[in-house]
C-alpha cells in the first residue's frame, strides 16, 4: 500500500493505493498517528485506487475516526468502491464515517 498526503487549504489529504489488509494495516495506523500529533484536523482520505478492506483496516478508520474526535477533528472518505462500500454497510462503519462520491463534494463539506 502506498501512502500519499497533499494539503488542500487546511484539509489534509490522504491518498491510498493498493490493498489495506493485516499486512499493512498498521502502517496505516501509524501514519494517522503521525498526522493527529502534526494535529492535522480535517482529514480525507480518497480510496479511489484502494481494491481491497479487511477487518483490520476497518478497525484502523474507526481508531482514527476516535482519536480525531479527541481533538474535534473530521475524517472524511471518498472514492469508495461498491465492494469496500459493502464492508462498510456490513460492518456499519458507514454510519461513523462521512463518506462521499467525490473528492470535490467532500472538500466541500469541510
Amino acid at each position: 500500500m502506498d501512502i500519499k498526503t497533499e494539503k488542500i487549504n487546511d484539509v489534509l489529504l490522504v491518498v491510498l493505493d493498493g490493498e489495506i489488509n493485516m499486512d499493512n494495516s498498521n502502517i496505516l495506523r501509524e501514519a494517522f498517528k503521525k498526522l493527529i500529533k502534526e494535529m492535522d484536523k480535517k482529514i480525507l482520505v480518497d480510496f479511489e485506487k484502494i481494491s481491497f478492506i479487511d477487518s483490520s483496516g476497518v478497525a484502523t478508520f474507526i481508531e482514527m475516526f476516535q482519536n480525531l474526535g479527541k481533538i474535534q477533528g473530521r475524517m472524511c472518505l471518498c472514492n469508495v468502491n461498491k465492494k469496500i462500500m459493502g464492508v462498510f454497510e456490513v460492518t456499519r462503519v458507514q454510519k461513523l464515517l462521512n463518506i462521499f462520491p467525490t473528492r470535490d463534494e467532500a472538500l466541500k463539506s469541510f
